[in-house]
């Protein structure tokens, strides 16, 4: 591969730790934003890349910059509610889709799913982040569960004790939740922006 600018070697690094991150890739817009330059420069060092052969980009998609060297992602379905305990999830829950390497996602079958609220704050989890699930029927004392609570979705610690099964948030303004508690699957990895919503595009 040809040699890269300082600029080049910073935008594909700046790509490359997007989809870590984020498991996107960032638009051009995004790009743009934050080297603080304009589309126009943004597009020509795209186009530069992929005559040096770092890049990938099919015209007219948002997010179509891959980067070449790049070893392949896994395509983990990004779902807009809690799947009721289903083995495969339904096209019309899937929102989009987020690209994770491949050994996170090794085993098993895997979605993901955005959190809305604050409940487990104290593990780290906030509002808005997008947790990955591997599924599965149940999971061990004290794991973070993505399971049913009389037919309503949550992200709880799942608890277990002599008197039956609860689950319970990390914020301790909330209370524990009891009743029907269906596990769908265990809270494996976690994925945040820290640069405004990287799933927009």
């Amino acid at each position: 591969m040809q040699e890269l600018t300082a600029r080049q070697k910073e935008i594909l690094t700046f790509i490359a730790d997007s989809v870590t991150e984020s498991g996107r890739t960032p638009t051009v817009r995004e790009i743009a934003h934050h080297f603080s330059i304009s589309i126009g420069p943004v597009q020509r060092h795209l186009k530069a890349l992929q005559r040096k052969w770092h890049l990938t980009h099919k015209p007219g998609i948002s997010r179509g910059i891959d980067v070449v060297s790049r070893k392949p992602l896994a395509a983990v379905p990004l779902v807009g509610r809690v799947p009721a305990g289903i083995p495969a999830i339904p096209l019309e829950m899937v929102e989009d889709h987020v690209h994770l390497d491949r050994d996170i996602v090794r085993n098993g079958v895997h979605f993901a799913l955005r959190v809305k609220g604050d409940s487990m704050t104290g593990s780290g989890i906030l509002n808005g982040d997008v947790v990955v699930v591997r599924q599965q029927a149940d999971a061990e004392n004290g794991e973070i569960v993505v399971a049913l609570v009389n037919g309503e979705g949550a992200v709880k610690k799942l608890k277990k004790t002599k008197a039956g099964v609860h689950l319970e948030s990390t914020n301790p303004a909330y209370a524990p939740l009891h009743g029907d508690i269906t596990v769908i699957g265990k809270v494996v990895y976690l994925l945040r922006s820290y640069h405004g919503n990287r799933f927009d595009t």
